[in-house]
């Protein structure tokens, strides 16, 4: 399963580094690296911190997630 997001964009958009996302949310920039190559499952609390973080709707950053919990 192939779990797609709108991270990359949106961190680049925002001029940020994995790095400084990792510090902003604590996941970690390894765990920041694999949800946006989709190689990691996003969990709710993720996508909720990068979510903040970014500034956005967590449904625009995780357009699959949406009412589907």
């Amino acid at each position: 399963m192939v779990f797609e997001n709108n991270v990359t964009e949106y961190r680049e958009n925002r001029g940020l580094s994995k790095q400084k996302l990792s510090q902003l949310t604590g996941i970690s920039p390894s765990n920041i690296y694999h949800i946006e190559t989709a190689k990691t499952f996003p969990y709710p609390g993720w996508r909720k911190r990068l979510a903040e973080a970014l500034n956005i709707n967590e449904e625009k950053l995780f357009p699959q997630y949406t009412n589907k919990e």
